[in-house]
């Protein structure tokens, strides 16, 4: 299993994981399929800061993530 932060830059979650990409989306993060979105906003925006932005449950996103093989780490 495969440990990351929900405060780790999206850009480098999907540069160390691209395998967390379909996770993001099914989720409704989708702005890490834009290039462009990704390497400007992307640098700076964090899952824990997409979930409160698009009203996503991070419970619901942490258990998505487990499920596809991601071990959150608690470092809030």
């Amino acid at each position: 299993m495969t440990t990351i932060s929900l405060n780790t830059p999206v850009r480098d979650l999907v540069l160390a994981q691209p395998a967390i990409v379909p996770v993001m989306v099914a989720m409704g993060l989708d702005g890490v399929t834009d290039p462009a979105l990704l390497n400007t906003v992307g640098r700076f925006m964090t899952l824990a800061k997409g979930t409160r932005m698009k009203h996503i449950d991070q419970d619901t996103l942490v258990a998505a993530l487990a499920a596809a093989g991601f071990e959150v780490r608690e470092d809030d």
